[in-house]
């Protein structure tokens, strides 16, 4: 009886050390480490891979959560402090990107760079600060910063919330979609789609062959994609837009001064002024310039009176519309398709 009382025993204890290096597996992969700073220091981090995710809280301190980390080599993982300056640095040869997470809390008023071979970065809440990031093929997510902001990813999206200052997103084939911008916005994708509103500075956005749409803009304007079509609503100053050979519809306040372009491969053009406007356009519908010529007819249609309206036999489609007596020039041309010129509607 005692015999078996003392296997039951050691049976008893093998299962708890057990159980208990178990638990001590699976929280080996996490690290964390605490540093006090002042405001308007800088948060550095390069990892390879991970996700990181930024969040400000109210205390002057760089808090840092490190998950799936590799057990076997925690001494990877480099967190150290320089002055008000605060490191990050880790290198993983087995990249398990999906089990790699860096959460890192820093004071409201604090500048962070982020560069990661893979995985996505988010910044939350509101940041006063720039930040700098880059991902070789994560996505991107910023809610709110009171600073310039520049976004780079390999080929994931971005999206921005609210920035106020300059923003610069750059991303090799995924789609943008930004919110309020107070500075410059740049923009640029290989080939995804772009959606921008509220812009209250100039905006230069490009893609390789995805839609653009912009919304409320309130400066000079240059948007280019190699085929998609483009959209602008409640457009103030000056546009350059163009496209390979998508429709692009422009709802634009010119301003005094300046000229503007729009100008497709073959799409149609639809453009929506205010009937006050002091603007004199010129529009252009290309005919016949290639093989498969169409027979179907193309027209230049208003609501303004033209100056000037000709179409020699089997030739191009050119009018001129000189409102209110005229003044800066928007240059609209299109191949094989219509031109609108409409009064914009009041509100």
């Amino acid at each position: 009886m005692e015999k078996i009382s003392a296997v039951l025993l050691m049976s008893l204890i093998a299962v708890t050390l057990s159980a208990g290096q178990k638990k001590s597996d699976e929280v080996s992969d996490y690290q964390s480490k605490s540093f006090s700073v002042q405001k308007g220091g800088l948060l550095d981090v390069d990892v390879e891979p991970g996700s990181v995710t930024i969040e400000p809280w109210s205390k002057d301190e760089v808090f840092i959560e490190a998950e799936g980390i590799d057990e076997r080599h925690p001494d990877r993982l480099v967190m150290e402090q320089s002055g008000n300056s605060v490191s990050v640095r880790y290198r993983d040869s087995r990249h398990r990107v999906n089990h790699l997470e860096f959460t890192i809390r820093v004071p409201l008023k604090y500048n962070v760079t982020i560069q990661t071979s893979g995985g996505s970065v988010k910044q939350k809440e509101m940041l006063t600060g720039d930040f700098h990031v880059e991902t070789k093929g994560g996505s991107i997510k910023v809610d709110h910063i009171i600073g310039n902001v520049d976004a780079k990813s390999g080929g994931g999206s971005i999206k921005s919330v609210k920035i106020e200052g300059d923003a610069t997103m750059r991303t090799g084939g995924g789609s943008v979609e930004t919110g309020a911008t107070t500075g410059i916005l740049r923009v640029s994708t290989g080939g995804g789609s772009i959606s921008m509103h509220n812009a209250g500075g100039k905006v230069d956005a490009s893609t390789g062959g995805g839609s653009i749409k912009l919304v409320n803009a309130g400066a000079w304007v240059d948007l280019s994609t190699g085929g998609g079509s483009i959209d602008m609503e409640e457009i103030t100053g000056l546009v350059n837009a163009s496209t390979g050979g998508g429709s692009i519809k422009c709802e634009l306040t010119p301003g005094t001064s300046g000229n503007s372009s729009i100008r497709t491969g073959g799409g149609e053009i639809e453009l929506s002024l205010p009937e006050n406007a002091k603007v004199t356009v010129e529009a252009t519908i290309n005919l016949g310039h290639g093989w498969g010529r169409s027979h179907k007819k193309y027209s230049i249609r208003s609501d303004f009176k033209a100056e000037k309206y000709e179409q020699e036999k089997g030739g191009d489609i050119y009018a001129v519309y000189k409102l209110n007596g005229g003044g800066p020039t928007i240059t609209l041309e299109t191949s094989e398709s219509d031109i609108e010129i409409l009064k914009m509607p009041s509100h």
